[in-house]
């Protein structure tokens, strides 16, 4: 029974039921149309037979009773009445044999006797009237003696068989009607028992399937319904200490059912919270990490704008630099070829002379302007090195280049200085040209010489101050991406600071969802301690440098402008990614 439903078993006691209760029906409605038929028949056949029959006997008693009058009385009057009382019973014994007659014929329930006293009637009746009308006759024709003795002679024998006759059927049907009303009786008695039988047995049965069907309803139950609906309400409440008497061994019950989902969804909110909790902890961990990273970006990235403005100036400097070194370099060549023609003109030696003296001069000014530029060189380079060094690591390549730019300058210097010298020994000469105007051919091969060497230098200078530029383009290219990446890596932490509130506004949320359900002491128990353990700080991680690599000089400037990649982000672990979960939007960077 325990596999049935509930429905089926109640549908199945309450069939039973209705079944004893449709056979008691029946077994009343039979035993009620049987006393029906009793009861009709003896109101309707028994009663209206022996009426007839009792009528049939007194009129033939009346009527031999009324001829034994006529005989008697000599009065005209009273002879009247008594004829006309003997027409009377004539028409009363002649309706009354008539519908008893029919009624014999068209009863089933007729037996062969009442049919064999009717017969018997009938022919009493026959040997009977004749000598009784001729007594009446005799006595109307006030014939006393005559009409005495035609009745005690002829008519009184055959009168009493006559109605002994109609007494006996008059007995016969008072006995039939007096079985009938035993038989009904007994019917009455039969049902009765057997409707107290059934009924006693479906009392019985009612009982015993009631018994059955509640012992297993609340064996499927484990207790009272009100009990289970109390425990399903206090857990729909939030209250999950509540706890229900389980009988020992109950597994499949509805209660112990309740009772294992109750441990059940305690063991869940216990985790539920303490998950919780751990989110929140690790979300303000994560918010004040952002924040941490917020900060320091914003400090790099004002460096680099710092730097990225010193370096727009190193860049105009140097550029101005090259255009120096160049517009030197012309007039180099154009101080050659002017000593190469006073070469060949050495016969207007005065003329050339002077030119020699006045180009002297302005090789001198030319001079002190690569000694100011060389000088200037040096000091950038100089700075150079020296922003290189606050650097660091990303200031290497640059600090190379910086060293380079400064022997280029030195040598720059040097070159001027040897430059300087040999103009004063060459305006020396020119002092003394008269005396010198022999050796003027070779004075003047070695300035042609001296003055390519400056050219060469100049030209060196013009290259390297190139080289320098490129670099610096380089370099000043190579902190623009920095300052981009920077801003980007600001915006990220301002994206993940964003998404660190709203995890930590949903670890809240989920903390005051969960907050609705009470659970025992062992659940907060475990609560604190995972609350204890995950509410460590961390140690904030040290900002990492990064190293830009200028481009080697044998590459062209182009290979440079190569955007900065950013460095590879670390495999996340699972604790984190179960923390990133609860942000919206979440970008590693």
């Amino acid at each position: 029974m325990d596999n049935m439903k509930v429905s089926t078993r109640l549908q199945a006691g309450f069939g039973l039921l209705t079944a004893l209760m449709l056979v008691l029906a029946a077994l009343a409605f039979y035993g009620l149309s049987a006393l029906d038929n009793c009861l009709d028949g003896i109101a309707r056949v028994n009663n209206e037979e022996t009426r007839l029959a009792n009528e049939l006997r007194a009129s033939i008693q009346d009527r031999a009773i009324a001829i034994r009058n006529l005989g008697l009385i000599t009065d005209p009057r009273d002879v009247a009445e008594e004829a006309e009382r003997i027409k009377k019973q004539d028409q009363i014994y002649a309706d009354a044999y008539q519908k008893l007659t029919r009624m014999f014929a068209e009863e089933p329930s007729t037996t062969a006797k009442e049919r064999s006293l009717i017969d018997q009637i009938k022919q009493d009746e026959a040997a009977a009237m004749p000598p009784l009308r001729r007594a009446m006759e005799l006595a109307l024709a006030q014939n006393t003696a005559l009409a005495t003795q035609e009745i005690l002679q002829n008519a009184r024998p055959p009168q009493r068989v006559w109605l002994a006759h109609a007494t006996e059927l008059a007995g016969f049907e008072d006995q039939l009607n007096k079985d009938a009303q035993k038989s009904a009786a007994a019917t009455y008695s039969t049902v009765r028992n057997i409707v107290a039988v059934i009924a006693a047995i479906a009392v019985l049965l009612g009982i015993a399937t009631a018994t059955l069907i509640s012992r297993s309803i609340l064996r499927q139950l484990g207790g009272e319904p009100r009990a289970a609906q109390e425990m399903a309400a206090q857990i729909a409440q939030g209250n999950l200490t509540v706890r229900v008497h389980v009988a020992p061994g109950d597994r499949t019950s509805l209660m112990a059912s309740l009772e294992s989902m109750r441990e059940k969804l305690t063991a869940i909110v216990s985790g539920i919270k303490t998950s919780a909790e751990s989110i929140s902890v690790a979300a303000g961990e994560i918010a004040q990490g952002n924040q941490d990273l917020s900060q320091r970006t914003e400090e790099q990235a004002a460096s680099l704008q710092e730097t990225a403005a010193s370096m727009e100036e190193l860049t105009s400097t140097v550029r101005n630099n090259t255009d120096n070194a160049r517009q030197g370099s012309t007039l180099a060549a154009a101080a050659s070829s002017t000593a190469a023609t006073g070469g060949d003109v050495v016969e207007q030696v005065v003329v050339t002379m002077r030119d020699i003296s006045s180009s002297s001069a302005k090789v001198t000014e030319i001079i002190s302007v690569i000694e100011g530029i060389a000088f200037q060189t040096n000091i950038l380079a100089l700075n150079a090195a020296v922003e290189a060094a606050r650097a660091g690591e990303e200031g290497r390549g640059f600090a190379v280049v910086a060293g380079e730019v400064r022997t280029l300058a030195q040598r720059s210097a040097t070159a001027a200085k040897e430059i300087k010298d040999l103009i004063e020994a060459s305006a020396s000469h020119v002092t003394s040209g008269s005396q010198l105007v022999e050796n003027a051919g070779k004075t003047m091969s070695e300035v042609v010489r001296s003055v390519q060497q400056v050219t060469d230098i100049m030209g060196e200078i013009a290259s390297a101050s190139s080289e320098q530029t490129r670099g610096i383009e380089q370099v000043n290219v190579a902190v623009t991406q920095m300052d981009e990446v920077t801003q980007q890596n600001a915006a990220l932490v301002e994206q993940a600071t964003a998404a660190a509130q709203a995890m930590a506004d949903q670890a809240e949320n989920l903390r005051a969802a969960v907050s609705v359900f009470t659970v025992a002491a062992g659940g907060q128990a475990v609560h604190s301690v995972a609350s204890t353990a995950q509410a460590k700080p961390r140690p904030a991680a040290a900002p990492q440098k990064k190293t830009v690599p200028l481009a080697a000089k044998s590459k062209p400037a182009a290979a440079s402008a190569q955007p900065l990649q950013p460095a590879a982000a670390q495999p996340r672990s699972k604790e984190r990614e179960l923390q990133d979960a609860g942000a919206d939007s979440w970008e590693t960077f």
